[in-house]
């Protein structure tokens, strides 16, 4: 194993050495990261070493030799590597965040020397963006001669925020307005302003690069006492006076009969003393 890597440091000063460009890989956390080493056909004489690079440390995950595999050379990768060796492809289950960074892989075919390299992000799934209504307003829209009150919410949504994420405002499938923040230890969060009457559908959305998740806005559900308000207030109060109304008259009505009944007692107990 030893003589494998001496090998390798030898012939990586041999002209005939070839190394790709770094190609960027996206994954998203708890899946299944598959890279090939970019060999057509591999014979029996071929050697691999798949190697991982983050935060400067440098280590193997796995490798080749003479037809055997070897795959226990990181501890945190203990029991998820699988190196296929009729492709070389390296395959790692059940990735990590923390597993993020620069995979390289290394093959020697009898004196030929060649390198793939995968710049990896590992993301987690987003989190499940909310929707909650502040405040409504009256808005005085001036119209000619006229002037026109429409009622207002305020709508927010916020998600958790984390690396790459962006919150977005959608009327339909066309996108409002959008945010995103560096700073992962504030949550993202976004305003929209809408009438009660607006007939259009929207929804929030948060996204990553390899993930999204939406949620569609119920304004009747977001804002549901200043919708009934719009809609009822009117009617109920008149409703309300018409019945404290009519009370009234009732309550009149019986006190004037009372009244009649004891003035006419009182003087059928008059004319009887006579």
């Amino acid at each position: 194993m030893c003589a494998f890597i001496l090998y390798f440091i030898c012939v990586g000063v041999s002209v005939d050495g070839e190394v790709t460009d770094i190609a960027t890989v996206e994954v998203m956390e708890g899946g299944v990261l598959n890279l090939d080493p970019g060999l057509e056909d591999l014979k029996e004489d071929v050697q691999i070493m798949w190697t991982f690079e983050s935060g400067g440390e440098n280590t193997r995950v796995a490798q080749m030799h003479q037809g055997r595999i070897y795959t226990h050379y990181d501890m945190r990768f203990t029991g998820r590597v699988l190196l296929d060796q009729k492709t070389g492809i390296l395959t790692i289950m059940d990735i990590r965040t923390n597993e993020s960074g620069l995979y390289e892989a290394l093959s020697i075919i009898s004196t030929h020397i060649t390198g793939r390299r995968y710049n990896v992000h590992v993301y987690a799934p987003v989190s499940e963006p909310a929707i909650w209504s502040s405040s409504s307003a009256s808005v005085h829209q001036s119209t000619g001669t006229s002037q026109e009150t429409k009622e207002t919410c305020s709508v927010f949504c916020s998600v958790k925020n984390d690396r790459d994420v962006f919150i977005s405002w959608y009327k339909g499938g066309e996108i409002l307005n959008q945010s995103s923040n560096p700073d992962l230890s504030i949550n993202l969060s976004l305003s929209l302003e809408l009438h009660y009457n607006d007939p259009e559908t929207y929804s929030c959305t948060a996204v990553n690069p390899v993930n999204n998740k939406s949620i569609r806005l119920h304004i009747k559900e977001i804002c549901p006492l200043q919708e009934v308000c719009v809609d009822h207030c009117g009617v109920s109060e008149a409703l309300v006076r018409l019945v404290l109304s009519g009370l009234l008259g009732i309550i009149t009505v019986v006190f004037l009969i009372e009244h009649l009944i004891f003035c006419s007692a009182q003087k059928t107990t008059a004319a009887s003393v006579c």
